[in-house]
């Protein structure tokens, strides 16, 4: 089975670009971030027309994200278990049963500038979600948690390493996402790829996505026996460049492959 994350970057503005994917890629699930839609401006035939199940969770032009499948979509949640109050209520998390995978959806806040309260904000959204995958660990051993993260891992996950102390790089970020790695969890893309950069965010700014100047934003994380059935886990490069009149999201879509 294939299991595609993809920041889009807008829904509403990528609907065709989306459409395409879905005809040329056929990916078993589609995972969205950032869809800057709300529910009721989901394009619910397309998904449909393609053969695909879809669960969103948006309020309108930030954050926003969506689980579509044509492996099944059971056992939906919508944003953290419990009650939590702003900003933790914010369309950031959607988790479903698909195909046998329980799949977490995420798109981590951006942080914007280190040491503000949308940075902090950032550093307890991440240990939340440490806790909510132990939860959802304890209830399954076949997790996949894909996303935007908005944090580099290591150094080597950037193209200019010697950027340090700031949003996206930082210690206490990358500390945060560790702790949701000492859960048990593998980044997939470099268990099987530790020499490639693998990157899946470049600017537009010209010369950088050919220059391959990029920064790996978006992670697809497994379980153990999630790891034993990887088969890929890699960007697809070519969705990050114009396709005739559809203008690209500014995020690679990446594919991870079960066997």
């Amino acid at each position: 089975m294939e299991i595609v994350s993809w920041n889009v970057n807008s829904l509403r503005s990528r609907a065709q670009l989306v459409e395409a994917f879905l005809a040329e890629v056929r990916p078993g699930v589609l995972a969205l971030q950032e869809t800057k839609t709300s529910d009721a401006e989901v394009p619910w035939n397309l998904f449909a027309d393609a053969g695909y199940e879809v669960a969103h969770l948006g309020a309108g032009s930030s954050a926003g994200v969506a689980v579509a499948s044509r492996v099944g979509l059971e056992r939906v949640q919508y944003g953290f278990g419990g009650e939590h109050g702003s900003p933790f209520d914010e369309p950031r998390l959607i988790a479903a049963d698909c195909g046998g995978l329980r799949i977490v959806n995420v798109y981590v806040p951006n942080g914007r500038t280190m040491g503000s309260a949308h940075w902090q904000f950032k550093l307890a959204w991440l240990e939340l979600l440490r806790v909510e995958l132990e939860l959802e660990l304890a209830e399954t051993d076949e997790l996949v948690v894909v996303g935007d993260f908005n944090v580099c891992p290591t150094p080597n996950d950037l193209y200019k390493p010697s950027k340090r102390n700031r949003n996206l790089v930082s210690d206490d970020e990358r500390a945060a996402l560790a702790r949701v790695f000492d859960l048990g969890l593998v980044d997939l893309a470099r268990a099987l790829h530790p020499d490639d950069p693998g990157y899946t965010w470049f600017s537009f700014t010209p010369g950088f996505l050919e220059a391959n100047k990029g920064y790996r934003l978006d992670l697809a994380l497994g379980s153990v026996p999630v790891r034993q059935r990887t088969v890929s886990c890699e960007p697809l490069l070519a969705w990050r460049r114009p396709r005739g009149q559809l203008t690209p999201s500014d995020h690679v879509p990446l594919r991870l492959s079960l066997g």
